[in-house]
């Protein structure tokens, strides 16, 4: 259904879309001035004061200039250039046309100069500082070269002493603006450039803000909003979701025996092999320490058990450190959220259910069990594990210890 800030198929159908879009919004903004210059030499031809041969060459090469330079930015060729608006290549087209109608239309021809200050002056919108002034020098250039060569060929009215008024007037006029307009165009730079290096400043600041910055992980701020988002979804969607927290066993022996940086270690590549065993949807962060809390929405507990039991395994039987002498294990805390319970109160009972798995001999998940209140069932029994004497299932009741 189309609604009324959608863009009509004929304007895609013109502008194109995506980055193409705005540069061919550029170059139409070059077409209103190429129309209203067109209109001006119109008015001229119906006054006499130019003839209309000369009006007819000037409009077609200005409709040939300004299609040619369309087509090629908005068919994309342009896009592999690092001006994709080639408003270099224009600009110097657009002054070849004025000087020529500078030499065509008389004696009306020293109106022409504020065409080329307005080439040059669109143009720094574009262009980079030393660009701005090529382009002005360009500019001196061809209208001077016009200048000598209509006093070289006897132009009737166009006499040594005129064409040496004209140059002096233009040459310096058009230089002056150029430097202006590198001036401008290098300080569109550099706020260009200091408006990236924000943008870049405030990415590092939220990435601190929210990223652990030894493992890459969410931290636990930014995994505790992550939490509060998902109870506000399923507090409409009544959808389960699940969280675990997941504890290194014997961490500080590691830290002991090998070193910090063997810690710093373990603690990077339990992240890295979590993160590929996990969904897309999955949200795992670093809690503290050694201590993480993993979140799976849409998943009950015995689902949630799987994942966490395949994620223990793959940890168990991947070498750790350089010499692949050391190896580790987790142990996990499985909470299934209960509609009505505190945030705190659903992360007290993975905890519960976490402690309890270390106190039964650690390397294995433990699932709490739901609140009595909210669920007077106890939670459906997982597959059980690789110890096979440790039942999946914790009963764990708010008032248990």
């Amino acid at each position: 259904m189309t609604t009324l800030s959608s863009t009509p198929p004929w304007v895609n159908w013109i502008t194109g879309t995506g980055p193409v879009r705005r540069h061919v919004m550029f170059g139409l903004g070059a077409g209103l001035i190429y129309a209203l210059t067109a209109a001006i030499m119109a008015h001229s031809a119906w006054l006499g004061l130019i003839s209309a041969g000369v009006f007819g060459l000037l409009l077609g090469c200005m409709a040939t200039t300004f299609l040619l330079f369309f087509v090629l930015v908005r068919s994309g060729w342009s896009q592999r250039f690092e001006d994709p608006v080639l408003a270099m290549p224009h600009g110097m087209v657009s002054i070849l046309i004025i000087v020529l109608a500078y030499v065509l239309i008389g004696e009306y021809r020293g109106d022409t100069i504020i065409l080329l200050a307005q080439a040059v002056a669109v143009a720094m919108f574009r262009l980079r500082p030393r660009q701005c002034l090529f382009l002005g020098g360009w500019a001196a250039l061809c209208v001077s070269v016009a200048q000598f060569g209509l006093v070289w060929s006897g132009e009737p009215g166009f006499s040594l002493q005129r064409g040496l008024t004209h140059f002096t007037v233009s040459a310096v006029s058009l230089m002056a603006l150029a430097v202006v307009a590198m001036w401008i165009s290098a300080m569109r730079v550099r706020i260009s450039r200091q408006s990236d290096e924000l943008r870049q400043t405030l990415v590092q600041a939220q990435a601190l803000a929210t990223t652990d910055m030894l493992t890459g992980l969410l931290n636990r701020r930014a995994m505790t909003d992550q939490l509060e988002s998902e109870l506000a979804r399923v507090s409409r969607s009544g959808n389960p979701v699940c969280v675990a927290l997941i504890d290194i066993d014997h961490f500080k022996k590691v830290n002991d025996h090998y070193g910090h940086r063997m810690g710093d270690e373990v603690l990077r590549s339990f992240a890295s092999l979590a993160q590929g065993d996990l969904r897309q949807v999955d949200q795992l962060g670093r809690w503290g320490g050694e201590e993480f809390l993993l979140m799976m929405p849409h998943v009950d507990a015995s689902q949630a058990w799987v994942a966490v039991e395949r994620l223990r395994n793959h940890i168990a039987a991947h070498p750790m450190g350089d010499s692949g002498n050391l190896t580790v294990t987790i142990s996990a805390g499985l909470a299934q959220f209960s509609h009505g319970e505190s945030l705190d109160r659903w992360i007290e009972r993975a905890d519960q259910a976490l402690y309890q798995a270390k106190q039964s001999g650690r390397n294995r998940c433990l699932i709490a069990e739901q609140p009595p209140a909210t669920s007077p069932s106890p939670a459906p029994a997982a597959p059980r594990g690789p110890n096979a004497s440790v039942a999946p299932v914790v009963r764990l009741h708010p008032s248990s210890p």
